[in-house]
């Protein structure tokens, strides 16, 4: 039986209670004590979710296959759902303690790339747009960005493109926490002429527009771009490659990943590479560049994923193919 699209699996939490409850948690008590609270809720979410478990597994084993076949060093020896799923209930604690204002810059390591010439072409005002995906904390820069802490030296504006329906309840209580946190928010499925030039002013002001890579539309599997990901054939979003040849911005794939994926305290990596790509070109050739970019993105999702296996927080069958739907 062919599974669901990822957009239209239900919400876990029907409720918005619930996520507030845990909202309540997350104010007040210690990260230690929230983590020993994550290893509890996340041993419960493994044993009634098998579709979780199930995903996870069909993910580790294309990381085992792929690191095998091309003598990458894999940190996945045999397969441990629980380890991902745990690492996901982890994440989520800690994504929510940025938007409360617990975290900072004295958490987060950059590295030697080219997070440098970003921050340089912000401090400039020049806007540009990041690629994200759901390896790690995409949320992470975000909530960062929204307190003023950048590195940067002075406010930078994010614009995120997120689906806000299948999360509906936590977007809800998450607003009610943080007023900025969806101020700045354009839903994936109402993007026009008009959404283009918002986002096009954001960039000339000096801000990012944020967007994932890695998760497909519904309402247009006949766009998708499909590659060659961890050995298997993929289907990646044409609609967020498109957008970036539309606003013909600077294109940067970022990652935000724990040091270490199981532990009740740790910092994060934070990966920043610049695309090669611009789309100064013809209109024949826009198509091209296009499907090069989501190839850059893919080459680097795939590199992380191998590096950090339990972060992958996509709980689908990734490798579904659209056009098998019916």
């Amino acid at each position: 039986m062919q599974e669901e699209h990822w957009s239209q699996k239900k919400e876990k939490a029907s409720s918005v209670r619930p996520v507030k409850f845990t909202i309540m948690l997350v104010k007040i008590l210690p990260h230690w004590m929230l983590a020993l609270i994550a290893f509890i809720v996340g041993f419960f979410y493994f044993i009634f979710s098998s579709g979780a478990r199930r995903d996870a597994k069909r993910y580790q084993l294309a990381v085992i296959d792929f690191c095998k076949k091309n003598n990458i060093p894999c940190p996945v020896k045999k397969v441990n759902t629980y380890r991902q799923i745990l690492s996901f209930a982890i994440c989520l604690i800690e994504k929510i303690e940025g938007w409360c204002g617990k975290s900072d810059l004295s958490h987060v390591v950059f590295h030697e790339d080219d997070v440098a010439e970003l921050k340089q072409s912000l401090a400039q005002g020049k806007g540009a747009m990041l690629i994200g995906s759901h390896l790690g904390n995409m949320e992470l820069f975000r909530s960062l960005a929204m307190e003023g802490q950048t590195g940067v030296g002075k406010m930078v504006g994010v614009t995120a493109i997120m689906d806000m329906k299948v999360t509906s309840s936590f977007n809800q209580a998450m607003s009610e926490l943080n007023s900025k946190t969806y101020m700045d928010v354009v839903s994936s499925d109402s993007i026009g002429v008009d959404t283009v030039e918002v986002l096009q002013k954001r960039l000339e002001e000096g801000g990012l527009v944020v967007i994932a890579g890695d998760r497909t539309s519904a309402n247009s599997p006949q766009r998708n771009i499909r590659l060659s990901f961890l050995g298997k054939e993929a289907e990646f979003p044409f609609g967020s490659f498109f957008l970036a040849s539309i606003l013909e911005a600077p294109v940067y794939f970022v990652f935000a990943l724990r040091v270490k994926d199981i532990t009740l305290k740790s910092r994060y990596d934070m990966y920043v590479k610049k695309s090669t790509v611009d789309f100064n070109c013809s209109r024949k050739e826009k198509k091209l560049r296009i499907e090069k970019l989501c190839s850059e993105f893919k080459c680097e999702l795939e590199k992380y994923s191998c590096r950090h296996p339990y972060q992958w927080y996509n709980f689908f069958d990734f490798w579904r193919k659209s056009d098998e739907e019916d």
